[in-house]
C-alpha cells in the first residue's frame, strides 16, 4: 500500500477509472481494483451524499428529461417555465453542486493498493491506464 495525496477531484476520477477497469481479467489486478473501489468509496462517501440531490430537484429533473425527449418544438420554452416556476429549487441544487465542486479542490490522503506493470492484463487500453496510473508502479 501507499498513501496517495491528491484532491478529492482527482480521487473521484480515479474511482471512475477502476470501475472501467474492474472487468479486465487478472487475480492479482482484479484484487488490487476490487480494494481500492472499496476504500475510495468509503472515503469519498461524503461527497456522494452532499452531492445528492433532493426528491423534490429529482421529479423536477424527470419531467425536464420528459419535455425535452418529447422532441416538442416549443421543448425550450417548456423546460424555461419549469424552471422559472421552480426558481428557488433550482438555485438550491446549483449551490449544493457549487459546494461540491469547491470541496473537491479539497486535498486529503488515502493509502491505496498499487499494482505493478507486470499484473496489468494485456487487454488494458492507454486510456484505461491514463485513468488509473496514480496507483501504478
Amino acid at each position: 500500500m501507499t498513501t496517495i495525496n491528491a484532491t478529492k477531484g482527482e480521487f473521484v476520477n480515479l474511482i471512475n477509472g477502476l470501475f472501467q477497469v474492474q472487468e479486465l481479467k487478472g487475480k492479482e489486478f482484479g484484487l488490487a481494483i476490487s480494494k481500492n473501489i472499496a476504500t475510495l468509496k468509503k472515503e469519498l462517501q461524503h461527497l456522494e451524499e452532499l452531492g445528492k440531490p433532493s426528491e423534490e430537484f429529482m421529479k423536477l429533473a424527470q419531467k425536464v428529461n420528459e419535455i425535452t425527449s418529447s422532441g416538442a418544438d416549443d421543448a425550450k420554452e417548456q423546460v424555461d417555465k419549469l424552471e422559472e416556476e421552480n426558481l428557488e429549487l433550482v438555485s438550491s441544487r446549483r449551490e449544493q453542486m457549487e459546494k461540491v465542486t469547491e470541496l473537491m479542490k479539497d486535498k486529503m490522503k488515502i493509502k491505496l493498493f498499487t499494482i505493478s506493470e507486470d499484473t496489468l492484463p494485456e487487454d488494458i487500453t492507454a486510456r484505461q491506464i491514463n485513468n488509473i496510473e496514480k496507483i501504478i508502479k
